[in-house]
């Protein structure tokens, strides 16, 4: 039955008749995936199904062209063997398949009338690097093929990286640049926004430019120094170590921090705070800290729902920190950094320094609303010296 139906998705697909296809109630739970939604689109004038996985968390697309059987095939007998939902809509029918634990089918269908819209992605898009162009360096971390295809898998990290590479575009020009600067990146992981900066500041404005990326993870501090030293990227070096305790008597004049969990955003801040760095660009995550003191009493129609939780701390976190980026001069804002169907940690906290004043009545003022809400942050506390 399973081979049956799969082959009737792809007749289906190549005739044009398929509309859409719900796969759910996934057997492994680990994986935290909540549901997959294929549907054909154009992409670059050719008919391709496209797999829309919604995890927990995150969002994931994979595009097949439809004349690739063997892969169209295999990615959906995975998806049969993992689901046990399967709603399937052609132009003249809804197919409804439960799979039992033994994985005994049971199949009803209905005819019905449906209309199929391919929606197009033949738009081309003004990126900064350009989808057509061979980057050595997005060969290197995996995102490019040595042909200068962008890997399917890996289309989301380059729109990702594309809209990155706007912010900091936007952000150079706050910088004087008759002297190199120097950019620390604070939790690189894998580092292909670190590389990526580098490439567009040196390679493109041609802008001297030094940056440094620390990370915790030593196997991929190792890889990024390969890389940067296979490449030629002279001037960008990764650090093993904790960010807490990295310090530097040399001019900073941008910090950047991407997802860097609970805290660590915050020491970022304070670091970059400290060494009155021009620009800071924080896309934070995991906002624990006041997740975790946050009591059910306080607005308990909202924070009775985990969720709704979840999303309050993240919200209040982030706009206690642009405050005090206010009150230590920055004029700070928070921005979408990319779709939230990219990544749900998508909130950027910007903060251009305007003058070295501070403002201590701001400040005070926020600690004092954190404290009405019997709230505090390791932010308020470790900066309250410095006010």
């Amino acid at each position: 039955m399973k081979y049956k139906l799969i082959q009737e998705i792809f007749e289906n697909t190549q005739k044009k008749e398929l509309v859409k296809i719900n796969f759910s109630n996934f057997r492994n739970k680990e994986q935290e995936l909540e549901k997959v939604i294929a549907k054909p689109i154009l992409l670059k004038e050719k008919l391709t199904l496209q797999f829309e996985y919604r995890y927990k968390r995150i969002i994931n697309h994979i595009n097949i062209n439809v004349d690739n059987k063997d892969e169209l095939i295999n990615n959906l007998n995975s998806l049969f063997l993992d689901s046990k939902d399967i709603n399937i809509t052609t132009t003249s029918e809804i197919i409804n398949v439960k799979i039992s634990k033994k994985h005994k089918y049971l199949v009803n269908r209905k005819k019905q009338q449906s209309k199929i819209i391919l929606s197009g992605q033949n738009k081309r898009k003004n990126y900064v690097l350009e989808e057509d162009t061979i980057y050595p360096f997005l060969i290197e971390l995996g995102i490019q093929s040595k042909s200068g295809k962008i890997i399917n898998s890996k289309y989301n990290k380059f729109r990702q990286i594309n809209k990155y590479l706007e912010f900091i575009s936007d952000a150079i020009k706050k910088i004087d640049n008759k002297n190199r600067i120097k950019i620390l990146d604070f939790g690189s992981g894998k580092s292909y926004l670190t590389f990526s900066a580098y490439h567009y500041l040196k390679n493109i404005l041609n802008i001297d430019v030094e940056i440094i990326g620390i990370d915790l993870k030593k196997e991929v501090i190792d890889n990024c120094n390969s890389i940067a030293k296979k490449l030629n990227f002279e001037h960008l070096k990764f650090v093993y170590g904790d960010v807490a305790n990295f310090n530097t008597n040399d001019n900073i004049d941008m910090v950047i921090s991407l997802h860097a969990c609970n805290t660590a955003t915050d020491i970022a801040l304070i670091k970059a705070i400290n060494w009155d760095s021009k620009v800071i660009l924080a896309v934070p995550c995991c906002q624990k800290e006041l997740n975790n003191q946050l009591d059910s009493d306080f607005l308990p129609f909202m924070l009775k729902h985990g969720i709704v939780k979840e999303k309050f701390a993240t919200l209040l976190t982030d706009s206690i920190r642009s405050q005090v980026l206010e009150a230590f001069g920055y004029k700070s804002d928070i921005i979408e950094f990319i779709s939230e169907s990219n990544t749900p940690k998508n909130m950027l906290i910007r903060g251009f320094k305007q003058e070295f004043n501070k403002n201590k009545e701001l400040f005070i003022k926020t600690k004092q609303q954190l404290q009405n809400m019997n709230l505090e942050m390791y932010l308020i506390n470790e900066l309250e010296k410095n006010i």
